[in-house]
């Protein structure tokens, strides 16, 4: 175990809990739909390779942070079994025992330090906010209120909160990829107001949800060789058209290849450097892209 990321800030006021109080109970109770607002899913390509949560799990986070968990302050809701915590960063609701939250708090505070070094912006003052479930069965009662029925997890815009389930338990590997996927959806929203384009925030979450600790820090950017051998087994779509898809294509049948596509596009843009993720970040549109897709398809190419 690292002991990284380590600058541990203040602990937040417990009247800082209200924040994400309010509509706790009851717990199924998403907010009422609005139209044409829906989450932003999660069906990740390792959720189908790694079902079991098999393989090597990262080690976030470090001994601090574990230790700096013990003093984050709880209490207890109005629901039945329901409790809220209250890290530095994020107040997480749910009904698993509170060692599952503080476990999952600890984490979500590694990869919020990750996000801001590579994304920067201004978080918002009041905390962040993630429901977890202890039971499929009201997750995906839950999911289904919240338009998401086929979620394996999911972000709604709406609530601002991430939302997922420990029920089948899939190991440390599956719960941290994807925490870390669900909160660059929130942290891209939060921070910079930017839900879409789809594809640039699925291929986001893509990417941070491979990461790896190297020097004590949390890095995105891992090269997922499941995503790879997708695209070079079909081939990528042409960009242009990549570009153009909406959300029953990009969340249909063909979602495994399309987040690899996804996920690769971002990975070149990142190793860019040249201020196109930025651009994105900020509302802006990509031009020449004949010329990006050139570069792009090298890249692929050149991944190992």
């Amino acid at each position: 175990m690292v002991s990284a990321f380590l600058i541990l800030i203040p602990l937040a006021p417990f009247a800082a809990l209200r924040a994400c109080e309010a509509s706790v109970a009851p717990a199924l109770a998403p907010l009422e739909p609005e139209p044409l607002i829906l989450p932003i899913c999660c069906s990740p390509l390792w959720a189908l390779a790694d079902p079991d949560g098999e393989g090597p799990s990262p080690p976030v986070p470090g001994p601090a942070l574990r230790e700096a968990s013990r003093r984050w302050k709880w209490k207890a809701l109005e629901a039945p079994g329901w409790k809220i915590l209250l890290s530095d960063h994020f107040a997480v609701r749910g009904d698993p025992p509170l060692e599952d939250l503080r476990e999952s708090a600890a984490c979500m505070e590694a990869f919020f330090e990750s996000m801001r070094r590579s994304l920067g912006g201004d978080p918002p003052r009041e905390a962040l906010c993630v429901r977890i479930f202890a039971a499929a069965r009201d997750f995906r009662l839950y999911a289904t209120l919240a338009g998401a029925p086929n979620a394996e997890s999911f972000y709604d815009p709406r609530t601002r909160e991430v939302v997922l389930c420990l029920d089948p338990p899939r190991g440390p590997a599956w719960l941290r990829k994807t925490l870390a996927h669900e909160l660059t959806h929130l942290y891209m929203d939060r921070v910079w107001g930017r839900t879409d384009p789809l594809w640039f925030a699925e291929g986001m979450a893509e990417y941070f949800a491979g990461f790896q600790v190297l020097e004590g820090r949390v890095r995105p950017g891992k090269v997922d060789p499941d995503a790879l051998r997708r695209l070079r087994e079909k081939g990528p779509m042409p960009l242009p058209e990549f570009l153009r898809l909406g959300r029953d294509e990009l969340y249909g049948e063909s979602f495994p290849f399309l987040y690899a596509q996804a996920w690769s596009f971002v990975h070149y843009l990142f190793s860019r450097g040249d201020g196109l993720v930025d651009l994105l970040l900020r509302g802006g549109k990509l031009e020449d892209v004949d010329a990006l897709e050139k570069g792009w398809l090298e890249y692929v190419k050149s991944l190992r």
